[in-house]
């Protein structure tokens, strides 16, 4: 197994850096809390996305260290298990570095969507970050679709992303705005970062995104508790 995991970080580096930081990360929460990993005001010490302290200590580096936050093993071991197939795949297509950026603006995305929506739930996990993974690679599918391949890569992702969706509705303790911003957040940068070889939008739709970003982290250091 261990080379296995050597021959994938030469192959991907960034999915493998972010998955091996975020266990160690874990690790730390284990040892940190004494195997009480779920513990709410644990995980809150930890920087877990908190409405309070955002709104009246302006903490928002919490809307990237919640991402590398988990509350249980169940909970890291299905985040860690989607990164691994599905930051392949990302990292295959866009690379290392765009990979890292999409995973980062999409989980801060999706933690600002969560404050705004729900800012009185303690949020942690890597979920935010995978549905942008979700969200770019999607963009990318729509945008490429002239192969059945493709179309089918594209069909298999909607449904995922659909099923979890409906899954985060029925279930609780689901942060589906984190979810939803997440996936939004990952349309947007790869829009705004373009594709391989100058194949991008146009400029006006880019720094239309641009602009529509600026705003919502305007919402978000104006707003008082969140929007809602």
């Amino acid at each position: 197994m261990i080379l296995s995991y050597k021959k994938q970080f030469k192959q991907t580096p960034a999915m493998v850096s972010l998955l091996t930081f975020t266990i160690l990360v874990f690790i730390v929460e284990i040892l940190m809390s004494h195997n009480h990993t779920s513990n709410g005001t644990f995980l809150v010490k930890m920087g877990a996305k908190w409405g309070p302290l955002i709104t009246q200590h302006h903490e928002y580096w919490r809307f990237i260290t919640a991402m590398f936050l988990h509350a249980s093993v169940m909970h890291i071991f299905s985040n860690m298990l989607t990164l691994w197939f599905i930051g392949i795949m990302a990292e295959n297509i866009f690379g290392s570095f765009k990979l890292i950026c999409l995973y980062l603006f999409g989980g801060i995305f999706g933690n600002i969507a969560s404050y705004l929506f729900e800012p009185m739930t303690i949020s942690v996990g890597a979920s935010s970050a995978l549905f942008a993974l979700f969200g770019g690679l999607i963009l990318y599918t729509w945008h490429y679709k002239s192969t059945i391949e493709i179309k089918n890569q594209r069909n298999i992702l909607l449904l995922f992303v659909a099923l979890n969706l409906i899954g985060g509705l029925l279930t609780s303790g689901i942060d589906l705005w984190g979810h939803v911003g997440g996936l939004i957040g990952g349309v947007i940068f790869i829009a705004m970062a373009g594709f391989e070889n100058g194949d991008n939008y146009a400029p006006s739709i880019r720094w239309s995104l641009l602009i529509v970003t600026i705003i919502i982290i305007v919402l978000t250091i104006c707003s008082k508790d969140g929007l809602v």
